[in-house]
């Protein structure tokens, strides 16, 4: 892995390096700086790198410990929902949509006097 770094700041430090080959071999030198400026023990962080995430450093009996006490949050507070609705009254008939019932018009009749629309045999 150290000898592709070393290669790609050679690449880049040619008069003909691209800017992509430029970019890899400053990237090298930066990876190269922090592990020389590391302490031992200590992860090596890199300018511009994420943080790792509060979690990458747990086993997994604590992960599993975790869940569970996630999970049963949840199932208690679901639980309690279903008590309180169980114990709640039912809902007033009054509290349903009420549907407003239209008689649709008569039909339009023409004028006594006007030709007819209606196509067909008669």
């Amino acid at each position: 892995m150290m000898t592709e770094m070393i290669e790609s700041i050679r690449a880049a430090v040619s008069t003909d390096a691209t800017p992509e080959q430029k970019a890899l071999g400053a990237h090298a030198c930066r990876t190269i700086l922090a592990a020389l400026g590391a302490e031992a023990g200590k992860p090596i962080t890199l300018p511009g790198a994420p943080h790792p995430h509060p979690l990458a450093g747990i086993t997994a009996d604590q992960a599993l410990t975790l869940l569970i006490a996630r999970l049963t949050a949840i199932a208690e507070a679901r639980e309690a929902a279903t008590a309180t609705a169980a114990s709640s009254p039912p809902p007033r008939p009054s509290a349903a949509p009420r549907i407003a019932f239209v008689t649709p018009p008569a039909a339009v009749r023409p004028p006594a006097g006007a030709a007819s629309t209606r196509r067909g045999p008669r």
